[in-house]
């Protein structure tokens, strides 16, 4: 899957959990179910990186850094960190399971993949939502 749809169904997962560990553990928990699905890919790094920093910013500006939704979108995105780390910090062969292990991770040439235009399109429109519509809850 492509970044931005990572920091998406991170945030989903995210706004119904009780704490900003609990997000995280259902955002990493969701980059996972999400790798298993047939998906195609960006192979333009800067957007990549661009999209996942903006969508979490813009998540963070509207709830607040401890929000689950802004905790749920880093733990989405997180385990795609190891893509961008430098050749001599990175495992051969991945270190998050769906990345370990070839036959868990769903790609581009399976029948019926999901497009990247069209998970950047979603991704895009979910973060909106919640950037936009969405309110923080009043604090006690």
């Amino acid at each position: 899957m492509i970044q931005l749809a990572h920091v998406a169904t991170g945030a989903l997962v995210g706004r119904h959990r009780s704490g900003p560990f609990d997000a995280l553990l259902a955002g990493l928990v969701m980059h996972g179910a999400m790798d298993v699905i047939p998906h195609g890919e960006v192979n333009d790094e800067a957007f990549e990186i661009v999209t996942a920093v903006g969508g979490v910013v813009a998540l963070a500006v509207r709830h607040g850094l401890s929000s689950p939704i802004v905790w749920g979108a880093i733990g989405g995105v997180l385990p795609d960190a190891e893509h961008i780390l430098p050749h001599k910090l990175r495992s051969s062969r991945g270190w998050f399971p769906t990345h370990r292990f070839s036959w868990t991770h769903g790609w581009e040439t399976k029948p019926l993949a999901l497009p990247a235009w069209t998970q950047a399109m979603l991704g895009g429109a979910i973060i909106g939502v919640f950037a936009m519509l969405v309110r923080r809850p009043a604090e006690d």
